[in-house]
Order: C-alpha cells, then structure tokens, then sequence
C-alpha cells in the first residue's frame, strides 16, 4: 500500500458517482492533496474541523485493482487488501470466508480461516449457536432468560452484556405534508409511552431514553432537555393546533387529506417490528394511521438511503469521540450527496452544527453541541427513543474477547485479537 493508493480512495470518496455516504463529507472541502513520497500524504483543507483526523480512519482501496479490473463491480466482488487475511469465497446470501494470508500468523491471525455465515432468522441463529456450530452470535432480548438457563447452552457458550454506541430513532420525512409542521412531529412524540415500552421490549435492564441525537448520558446531551413525557392530552392539542382535526372513523384530517403515514422498518429486527405495532396502536388513538411496511434489508436500506419513506424505524451508529449530528441533519447533506434522509431543514440549526465543526475549544464545542440537541428537540427531525446494551453468545471454543464502552467488534484488536482456546 502506497500514498498513492490513499490518494485514489479519497479521489473515490469524493467521486459522486461513488456511494461513499459515510465518508464524503469528511472531504468535501478538500482544497489539495499531495503525495511528495510512497509514504506520504499531505491533504489540504479549505476549513478547519475539530474532528478532522477521524476522517481518516477509513478503508483504503487499491489503485492497481481498480486499474486491472473490467469494472468497479469486479472489485466489489474480489476485493484486495493488506490485512493479514484474504478473501477466499463469496457465496452470495449465504457465506463469506476468509483465509489467512502465508506468513500473517501472530497475534492479528490466530485463525487459519474465518467464516461468515448470513443467517437473517434470529430464531435459526440462537438454534444455530446453542448447537456450536457458530462461535459468535447475538442473543435477543426474548433468547436471553432461555440461554441462561439452558445448561447445554452455557456448556458450549458464554454470555457477553455488550455496549453498543447506537442511537434508535423513528426518522420522519418532512417532505410528507403531515410531517412538515413541527407541531405535529412533538404529538407524535407524546402519543405513545416509552419508558413502559423501553421496559417492555429491553428486558431486564430496559433502555436508557435520549431526546436528542446523541448516546445515552453523553455529554452533548443538554440536560435540561428531556425524553417526551406520555401526554395524549398534549398530543391532541398540538394536533388541533395544526389543523389537523378528528374526522369520520376517528381519524384526523386537514383539506380534505387524512392524517396517514407509512412506517419502513427491517424483517431482520424484531424488536422494530414489536415497536411498530405499538407505535401503530398509539397513532390510531391519537387519529393518526400508521401503515407498517416491513421490508428485507436489502429493500429497506434502498428505500430509506433514497428517502424514499413517511417515516422510519432506524438508528445511528458512534465512533466516539466524534457524536458530530452534521452528516445526518445539516440541510446540505439531503440525498444522494449525504444521509439526511429525512431532508430536514433548520437554519439556526445548520449554523450551530458548522460553528461545532469548526471550534477547537472543547469547552464551546460541547456548548454549541448542547444548543443543536435544544434546536432539535423543538423542532424534531425525528422522535429519538434510546440506546441499549445487546448480548452476544460466544463460544467457548474462543478466547481473548474482549469488551470496550465501544461494543464488541469498533475497537482493536477487536476480533483480531481473538484466538483459539486452550484444549
């Protein structure tokens, strides 16, 4: 791997022909790059970034594969690396196997080959990992009181109470003229009740509840903003308030139009699914529809990455240290140039966000951070629910597994420090 490698991935990042979401914004502003030497790369930035050197911490892609391969697709499919593995078998939907590169065996390859199986079914993977014949899986909220009592599944695995830095949050589409009034997007808030829920369907510990768009007691947060209280009372009113009024069957309406919305969410969580559902009930009393569209993955993310919905189940995933809300609600990143999905749209907000981007202080920087979490809880892009803790099985076949406040696999070595146990 060479400078000039990194240099073709950036030129990749910032090609719009590229789906690079998550990276483009790190180089939008990109002023030069140059590569004095192999080993060597300067990049110039037309405006300062107090996170700038996250931007960095990115896949480097192979300018010699790109240049050899009949089209980009060829590479997707037979990617080339520098890693101490490489890829041995694709089977679409069904497995990716990895094999370890001669000489690469040490602490980062302690396995001589590593599988990935696509198992989508939760019940098939529990099954499937309480036999042994996985070494690393998730356990569902509704799987863990079974695990833990199962002798023949804790003879075979361990049970691992994972962190993860993730966000759950219904995003709203406010092209959808529902949506639009901020007034209706806080009833939607306060219509249904989460902390029951939270308890509900995150047994036993529950969910910790954000009202904004930052991790669970993250320092961003402002504190003196909380969750949206259960309040049908408020909802209605606020509901009233925009016009939208109770109609034939119950259901509110304005110009002739009803208060209907769709929900997108993924087969793959059963949790969105319950939620749904209660989201679906809640809605329907306060004289909003709320028709659920429950889809592949593959469907949904097409969907949702297109802005193509009323409405989402979805979450946001941290890096820490970096919990910037820029890429997913500044107003310049709508799609196809960014992830704002919900193409929200807020000035005062757009100017917080850039001020944070841009502040070294860490002391302003977290102040600016707290006033966009203010702005985006009085005129909410999405209803924020919670973070949650997942569980892992692991088998014990494995050791050296650790755990940071970053999850199971977002740090090193992560699962390159995995190896096999001792017989």
């Amino acid at each position: 791997m060479t400078s000039d490698d990194v240099l073709f991935t950036i030129e990749r990042i910032r090609d719009p022909k590229v789906p690079a979401f998550n990276y483009r914004d790190s180089f939008n502003d990109v002023a030069a790059i140059e590569t004095p030497d192999a080993s060597t790369v300067r990049v110039r930035f037309k405006v300062p970034d107090a996170q700038r050197l996250l931007a960095f911490n990115l896949p480097i892609v192979s300018r010699a594969a790109y240049a050899r391969a009949a089209s980009a697709a060829d590479v997707d499919r037979r990617p080339t690396g520098s890693g101490p593995y490489r890829l041995e078998k694709w089977e679409t939907n069904r497995s990716i196997t990895l094999v370890r590169r001669e000489g690469a065996a040490g602490k980062t390859a302690s396995f001589p080959r590593v599988v990935f199986r696509v198992v989508p079914d939760s019940n098939v993977r529990f099954r499937a990992g309480a036999r042994g014949d996985l070494d690393e899986f998730r356990i569902g909220r509704d799987q863990r009181r079974s695990a833990e009592s199962s002798p023949e599944f804790l003879a075979k695995n361990r049970i691992l109470k994972v962190p993860q830095p993730v966000t759950a949050y219904v995003l709203w589409n406010l092209r959808h003229p529902f949506l639009a009034d901020p007034r209706v997007r806080r009833a939607l808030a306060h219509c249904w009740p989460r902390e029951e829920t939270a308890r509900r369907l995150y047994p036993p510990d529950g969910a910790a509840l954000v009202s904004g768009p930052y991790l669970p007691n993250s320092p961003e947060s402002d504190p003196g903003t909380p969750p949206a209280a259960y309040d049908p009372a408020l909802a209605a009113r606020l509901l009233d308030e925009a016009g939208w009024r109770a109609g034939p069957g119950g259901f509110r309406t304005l110009g002739g139009k009803r208060a209907s919305l769709e929900l997108l969410y993924p087969v793959e969580q059963s949790i969105y699914g319950a939620l749904a559902e209660i989201l679906r009930s809640a809605y329907a009393k306060a004289g909003v529809e709320l028709e659920l569209k429950r889809l592949d993955w593959a469907a949904y993310s097409e969907r949702a990455d297109a802005g193509e919905f009323d409405s989402q189940l979805t979450a946001r995933v941290f890096l820490p240290p970096n919990p910037d809300p820029y890429p997913h609600f500044h107003s310049s990143q709508f799609p196809p140039r960014g992830q704002n999905y919900g193409f929200y749209r807020n000035a005062a907000a757009d100017r917080a966000m850039e001020m944070a981007r841009r502040e070294t202080d860490p002391e302003r920087r977290l102040a600016l951070y707290r006033e966009v979490h203010r702005l985006l809880a009085s005129d909410p892009p999405a209803d924020f629910l919670w973070g949650a803790d997942q569980y892992w099985g692991i088998s014990r076949r494995v050791d050296g597994v650790t755990v940071s406040s970053l999850g199971l696999f977002h740090f090193l070595p992560g699962p390159l420090g995995w190896r096999p146990a001792a017989q």
